[in-house]
């Protein structure tokens, strides 16, 4: 939401409350003590009785602990972890809660008192876990999975011992690992009778990742069969796999050295018959002949020869053809599909060109399902060549339905303050028998917001109405003045027409909003994606009702009556987005979006060429409506470090700036920077941080905004229970001005000063992640407040139960 609120708010400084507020902190503080000490002792006294349950003879295993001694290795940074090894141990604690219970011992042994209940029943089911009784074989098993680990990773003979430590019903077990030399590739030498295979491993030998000097590890030569293997194939070689591909080491040096003999073996006798026996037949490189394309597709019939065929041309052979089988009536147009199919009949068989095409028709919205198949071609296809083998291709697309109606609730959040909204949506796959994508959306909703009067019309709890209709149309390729050709046609390119408007009565004013855009985006690899927007228009008209405007005009600042004026925006936007997240993957990853954004040059060069006249502001307008003009960019810069599975710390780094020039004074409002609310700064409340070190002493609460942002956020995410998870967090950052203001003495940034008024606030949070939703609390203290006076902004002394800011929110922060 981009409105300033403005409302009375209560100076708890004032004298005459002073008192009272001061004995209501203490007593809330004494409180928290008493519960927090009542929490220690009710942990610490049910922990001595978590061993309830053991046996006489048994211990309850506590610890593992793992000691590596790399002296004797010459090596300075070992290639894997300690956490890699604690994996590997057969038998491991029971898991800790925060880090410091075990909640689930404990469920089990009180449950386990009394008579069995179904309460006690459900909670041992779904929270209890037995406490896991020390065996000394499983410290055995865990030896040999370590030696195991250790000897794929190149370390051969090392030294593993253990001891168990006993402390009354408990027990830890240390493993102590002498870590020996490790084994070092000394030289490789190529074992490929195959001349043409031979000749394509060989020119690509740079890449390899098998290198001399380099510690063995079984991992790295796994890959290296895998990524010769992905080589062949995209050479031709489609009936080679990474088990043609096997090693020979020879061993027998005395200085820990090994010579490799990567070897590739050759077909048996039988084509179909894939076994790496070296002497046999060669690989065979396979061309492309006919591909075959069956957009309705359907299981229960499958035989072409009672459908209807189309035959198009190969682009640039006369080898082979595209045919198209359809029933009844074709639905979709053929170059559509011709443009979606990245193969080439004549070319070789290239294994990218098969995943760039089940990429580029999976991500087509028509189609749900997508197979592609390939057989040997049964007859000669080149008579000028007849030793050369060809595939035929055979491609399965699932339509889903092309038409959709459908009607959608959802949850809202602005600034914590809740609402619902409800939408219908009317979807069209295939507009123009091209793939091109119409939808409708009209939605309207319902939320509460500060400020106005109470002679504002409520609807219960809600005193915001808001309701608008967005159109787009969505083309599969680039549209004039772009050239389709423009760009590979594997980057996925699209062409977005948009258009809406939006109607919202707030307490305070009714605003309307048009707009409407026209923009390209495509995708490059499986990680980046670009969109660019040559054409954005929005035009804001607001209606205020009295006694706003007599606040407004009380606080007579510009930046305020600006933000609540007509204006309009023609801007230019460019975004890049990076997301090397793998999904179903348990690793870290980046993500990076960089906004770069222009608006009012075209407006302000033409008002100049054709002498428009300026309004008594010194203004340029479009139908009387002054236009903005500015530059803006920000950078969001996110981190995930996958510390196991659902334990995840994301770092976040966001900063952007806005300038606004010739035609503006000042930054449209919703162009503009804020600090606090659910997604940012989440000690303060919504965007009321800042700017600066700017304090507020009018009594009047408004939201505040600024040209320059700096934020740095880091949250430690884990799991509970189930879908109930948790989080604690710090926030760093604030908002600031470019250009001094009289309104907001401290609020201009200063390269000088501008470390010490960083704000910081540290919080908890609970998330409800039901998968496809996700409702999320947050609680936050501000530790460090920059509208205070230098040296006495460190809040944490003073820190009192009230201060605490609780945000709601759906979805997660970042």
């Amino acid at each position: 939401m981009f409105d300033r609120l403005l409302k009375p708010e209560v100076n708890a400084q004032d004298a005459t409350f002073a008192g009272i507020i001061r004995t209501d902190h203490i007593l809330k503080r004494v409180r928290c003590r008493i519960v927090a000490v009542a929490m220690i002792f009710v942990f610490v006294a049910t922990g001595c009785n978590i061993t309830r349950r053991v046996g006489e003879d048994e211990y309850m295993l506590h610890k593992n602990n793992i000691t590596i001694d790399k002296s004797e290795t010459g090596v300075k940074n070992l290639p894997f972890s300690s956490d890699e090894m604690y994996s590997l141990l057969a038998q491991k604690p029971n898991g800790m809660f925060l880090g410091m219970f075990r909640v689930g011992v404990w469920v089990n042994s009180v449950t386990a008192k009394g008579r069995e209940t179904k309460l006690k029943k459900w909670l041992n089911k779904k929270i209890g876990s037995p406490p896991v009784i020390l065996d000394t074989f499983m410290i055995d098993r865990s030896k040999d999975q370590l030696r195991l680990f250790l000897n794929n990773n190149g370390f051969f003979h090392s030294d593993i011992r253990s001891d168990i430590r006993y402390h009354k019903k408990k027990a830890t077990i240390n493993y102590n690992i002498g870590l020996a030399m490790p084994y070092r590739i000394s030289d490789i030498e190529y074992k490929i009778n195959d001349s043409s295979v031979r000749h394509v491993v060989m020119n690509d030998v740079g890449n390899s990742l098998i290198r001399r000097g380099e510690i063995y590890n079984t991992s790295t030569f796994d890959d290296e069969r895998y990524r010769v293997a992905n080589l062949l194939r995209n050479s031709g070689y489609y009936f080679f796999g990474s088990e043609f591909m096997y090693y020979e080491i020879d061993s027998a040096f005395a200085n820990k050295s090994l010579k490799v003999y990567p070897n590739i073996g050759q077909f048996s006798q039988s084509d179909d018959t894939l076994t790496a026996i070296a002497g046999r037949r060669s690989h065979q490189k396979y061309y492309l002949n006919n591909i075959a394309v069956l957009p309705d597709f359907d299981p229960l019939l499958t035989d072409t020869a009672n459908m209807n065929k189309l035959v198009l041309p190969a682009r640039d052979s006369t080898a082979g053809k595209y045919i198209i089988y359809y029933r009844d009536k074709l639905r979709i147009r053929p170059s559509t599909l011709r443009n979606k199919i990245m193969m080439e009949p004549g070319e070789i068989y290239r294994q990218k060109d098969e995943k760039d095409t089940y990429r580029q028709l999976s991500a087509f919205p028509l189609y749900g399902y997508t197979s592609i198949n390939f057989r040997r071609a049964p007859q000669v296809v080149d008579p000028a060549d007849s030793t050369r083998k060809y595939l035929n291709s055979l491609i399965e697309l699932t339509r889903r339905p092309v038409q959709s109606y459908s009607i959608e609730a959802e949850g809202t959040t602005s600034g914590s303050k809740l609402g619902i909204a409800g939408n219908f949506v009317y979807q069209n796959l295939n507009l123009f028998r091209g793939g091109e994508v119409l939808t409708l959306k009209v939605t309207g909703g319902i939320e509460w917001q500060a400020g106005g009067s109470d002679r504002k019309t409520t609807l219960w709890l809600f005193n915001t109405i808001q309701t608008g209709a967005e159109l787009t149309l969505d083309f599969p390729k680039f549209l004039l003045p772009v050239s389709p050709e423009i760009l590979p046609r594997v980057l996925r390119p699209r062409t977005t027409i948009k258009t809406g408007v939006n109607y919202q009565n707030r307490p305070d004013y009714e605003r309307y909003v048009t707009n409407a855009s026209f923009g390209y985006s495509w995708r490059y690899g499986d990680f980046s994606a670009h969109t660019l927007t040559p054409v954005e228009v929005n035009s804001v008209s607001i209606f205020p009702d009295s006694a706003f405007l007599r606040r407004l005009n009380k606080l007579n600042d510009p930046r305020l009556i600006n933000q609540y004026t007509d204006h309009f925006i023609m801007a230019a936007k460019y975004t890049y987005i990076f997301n090397n997240q793998r999904r179903g993957q348990v690793k870290n990853f980046m993500f990076l979006r960089w906004n770069l954004e222009t608006s009012g040059n075209v407006l302000d060069l033409a008002s100049q060429v054709f002498d428009q006249p300026k309004n008594a502001n010194g203004e340029y307008g479009v139908w009387n409506i002054p236009f903005a003009q500015y530059v803006r960019t920000d950078i969001d810069f996110r981190y995930y470090f996958a510390l196991q599975q659902e334990h995840t710390v994301v770092y976040r780094n966001l900063f952007g700036i806005g300038i606004p020039y010739s035609n503006s004074q000042v930054l449209p409002f919703e162009k503009g920077f804020y600090g606090g609310g659910s997604n940012d700064m989440r000690g303060w409340n919504y965007r009321s941080l800042g700017p600066g070190s700017f304090r507020d002493t009018t009594g009047i609460y408004f939201e505040k905004m600024g040209d320059l942002i700096l934020e740095a956020n880091l949250e430690y995410r884990f799991p509970i229970y189930s879908w109930f998870k948790g989080a604690i967090f710090t926030d760093i950052g604030n908002v600031w001005l470019l250009n001094l203001s009289e309104n907001y003495p401290g609020g201009k940034f200063d390269v000088t000063r501008f470390l010490s008024e960083l704000a910081v606030d540290v919080g908890v949070g609970l998330r409800f992640d039901f998968s496809f939703f996700v409702f999320r609390i947050d609680g936050a203290a501000p530790l460090k407040n920059p509208a205070f006076p230098a040296g006495d902004r460190w809040r944490i002394h003073n820190l009192q139960l009230r201060d605490l800011v609780w945000n709601f929110g759906i979805g997660y922060p970042f």
